[in-house]
C-alpha cells in the first residue's frame, strides 16, 4: 500500500512528515499494530543532516501529539504524533509512540561506522518503520554540524537535548 504524505515546514525550524488520510489507508488501521495510529512524524533537524537515527518505542506517553522528552539517551531528532483516536493502553492509560534519537557516541562516529539496528531517517515515514541505512564511502564526522572541525554549530534546546 502506498502512503501519501505531506510535508509541513513550521516556523521554530521543525519539520513535520504527515499521513493524508484515506479509506485505504483507514481500513488498515488495527489496534495490534503498533505503527498503525501515527498521525506524523516530527523532526526536530534537518534529516538530510543525518546518515542514521536510533529508535525507541515509547509506550508510556502522556500526550498523542506533544513532544517526546527523554533522559540519558543523547540527543532527541524527531518523534510521532497519534491521531484523535488512537486508543490508550488500558492498563497505563497512556500512548505508545516512536522517539528518535542519537546518542553521544553516535555523534563522535566517523560516517563509514554505522551501527547496528539503526534507521535512516530519510525512509520512516507515518506507519513506516524505516529501513537500515545504506554503507557510504565517507570521510567525515558525523553529523556535519556536530563535528569538532565546524566552527559554527546550531544550539540544541533544552526540549531537544537530554540530561545525561
Amino acid at each position: 500500500m502506498l502512503i501519501e504524505t505531506r510535508t509541513v515546514r513550521h516556523p521554530d525550524g521543525t519539520q513535520e512528515i504527515v499521513c493524508i488520510l484515506n479509506d485505504e489507508v483507514l481500513g488498515g488501521w488495527t489496534p495490534r499494530r503498533p505503527l498503525a495510529f501515527e498521525k506524523s512524524v516530527v523532526w526536530l533537524q534537518p534529516i538530510t543532516e543525518f546518515e542514521f537515527v536510533r529508535v525507541a518505542h515509547v509506550r508510556q506517553a502522556n500526550s498523542r501529539r506533544g513532544p517526546l522528552i527523554a533522559r540519558g539517551a543523547g540527543m532527541v531528532v524527531g518523534y510521532s504524533t497519534l491521531t484523535v483516536d488512537a486508543p490508550r493502553d488500558p492498563i497505563t492509560n497512556t500512548f505508545s509512540r516512536r522517539l528518535f534519537y542519537l546518542t553521544e557516541s553516535d555523534l563522535q562516529l566517523n560516517l563509514n561506522q554505522i551501527p547496528p539496528a539503526v534507521l535512516d531517517p530519510k525512509t520512516i515515514l507515518p506507519r513506516v518503520e524505516g529501513q537500515p541505512p545504506r554503507a557510504r564511502n565517507l570521510d567525515r564526522g558525523y553529523p556535519k554540524w556536530a563535528c569538532q572541525s565546524v566552527v559554527e554549530a546550531p544550539s540544541v534546546t533544552a526540549s531537544t537535548r537530554l540530561s545525561a
